[in-house]
């Protein structure tokens, strides 16, 4: 069951932005499905992402997402929340 994705990265947009191009080149591969953010609480990005399964969300999240927050030095994020949606459909 495809799910929805959302959290609070604890970066700046600088940093976010710096950052995107080489994550979502290894997201991608990996089954996100649609990715978006936009600044929230005082100038931390707010991610919201739709991955076709919690499995494949959690691989990609404990492997390439952890290894490339912590080289930026990004604490991993204390309001992450999966929601399973009925559908994820593409444009």
């Amino acid at each position: 069951m495809a799910v929805m994705v959302t959290f609070t990265l604890k970066t700046d947009a600088a940093t976010y932005e710096r950052l995107h191009d080489q994550m979502l080149a290894m997201a991608r591969p990996a089954g996100m499905l649609f990715h978006s953010s936009h600044e929230v609480r005082g100038g931390q990005v707010g991610i919201v992402d739709f991955w076709p399964s919690d499995e494949a969300w959690r691989g990609f999240a404990e492997g390439p997402l952890a290894e490339g927050m912590k080289g930026a030095g990004i604490a991993p994020p204390d309001d992450l929340e999966i929601t399973p949606v009925l559908n994820a459909d593409g444009a």
